[in-house]
């Protein structure tokens, strides 16, 4: 997967790079997706490795939000000292969150159809 960074400094790194609050923001399939990376929490870790929480644990947490409002959130785990785990983490983050968008949108969309049909129904 080729990975469009839009935030911070895409030019000087050929794979990704966060700022120093762990914040990214990546262009997928046309949509922007915020990223962060952060320490996971006590509710992370039913989540986390099954080898239990690690120091080099992370969190990589990708959100898509339109127009002022979040379709959609997802995270997955990482260890921070492996670069594969962390390509692998954010790759499947910037897709589910992006199909997430995706469905949240189509559903979004069906729900005011019905709405807006049952209106017209109830006012003739």
């Amino acid at each position: 997967m080729l990975l469009q960074q839009i935030h911070p400094n895409p030019a000087f790194d050929p794979c990704f790079r966060f700022d120093i609050d762990g914040r990214a923001r990546f262009s997928h399939e046309g949509y922007l997706v915020d990223v962060q990376v952060r320490r996971p929490t006590a509710e992370d870790m039913p989540y986390c490795a099954s080898a239990g929480h690690k120091s080099f644990d992370v969190v990589i947490t990708g959100t898509v939000v339109l127009e002022q409002v979040v379709l959609c959130k997802v995270s997955a785990n990482a260890v921070e000292r492996d670069p594969y785990s962390m390509r692998g983490a954010l790759e499947e983050v910037l897709c589910d969150v992006v199909e997430g968008a995706r469905r949240k949108v189509a559903a979004l969309a069906a729900r005011a159809m019905e709405i807006d049909v049952a209106h017209k129904e109830g006012q003739t």
